[in-house]
Parts: C-alpha cells; sequence; structure tokens
C-alpha cells in the first residue's frame, strides 16, 4: 500500500512540505495499490498529474501536481463515480475504501482554492 498526500499550497515551494507539522495539518492523505491508480483517480476527478520539479522533500518518494480543477462531486455523481472506481480499479467495496474516497470528495473544494494542488508519495 502507498500513501499518498494531497497539499494544497499558495506557493510551490518546499518549505511548507519539509515542515511535517504544516504539512499534516493540510493534507488529506489516500492509500492506494499503486501510482496508476493515483492517475485514474485524479482523472475521474477531472485532474491531471505531473511529475513536478520539487526536489528534497522530507519523507517523500515522488512528487506530482495536479492540473485543472478538480469535480466536487455531488451525493449522486459521488455513488456513480465509486461504482466506476471500484470497476476500473478492480479494488474491494468495503467501508475503508468509501470513507478514504468520500473524505477526499469533500476535500476536493480545499484542493481547488489553492494555487498549487501537490500530490506526494510518502515514504514508509
Amino acid at each position: 500500500m502507498i500513501h499518498f498526500s494531497f497539499v494544497p499550497l499558495k506557493k510551490l515551494a518546499t518549505q511548507v512540505l519539509n515542515s511535517l507539522e504544516e504539512r499534516y495539518e493540510l493534507e488529506e492523505v489516500i492509500t492506494l495499490n499503486s501510482i496508476d491508480e493515483l492517475e485514474l483517480l485524479v482523472s475521474l476527478f477531472g485532474g491531471k498529474i505531473t511529475s513536478s520539479t520539487l526536489n528534497d522533500v522530507e519523507e517523500v518518494d515522488m512528487i506530482w501536481v495536479i492540473s485543472g480543477r478538480l469535480k466536487a462531486l455531488n451525493e449522486t455523481q459521488f455513488d456513480s463515480f465509486y461504482q466506476a472506481w471500484l470497476v476500473k480499479s478492480k479494488r474491494e467495496n468495503n467501508m475503508d475504501e468509501f470513507c478514504q474516497l468520500a473524505s477526499f470528495n469533500s476535500f476536493v473544494a480545499v484542493l481547488n482554492k489553492a494555487k498549487h494542488k501537490v500530490v506526494l508519495q510518502n515514504s514508509v
């Protein structure tokens, strides 16, 4: 399992990302099986990830930036998204899966307010 942190930033810089306390206050963490699942998740919300030029971020293996505005889904849209997610990702339908994605859907509004939407692959 890979932990991905979604972090809304005003400025694309490592200062906030290297302050673990600040980063933990800002981030939403999703646990996935692969980078392919990350790409699928972001694309189902209407975005695209690209590699970032940021480096030297502590406890992070890879960094991406999300381009485009992510879609915040209403309840009906979320139910359709969730079913599509399960089919395309082949992930198990359980309460943990549903809750992490519902939480992420709520976090989309916060991400969209940020100038930069950053995704970190956390070192484990």
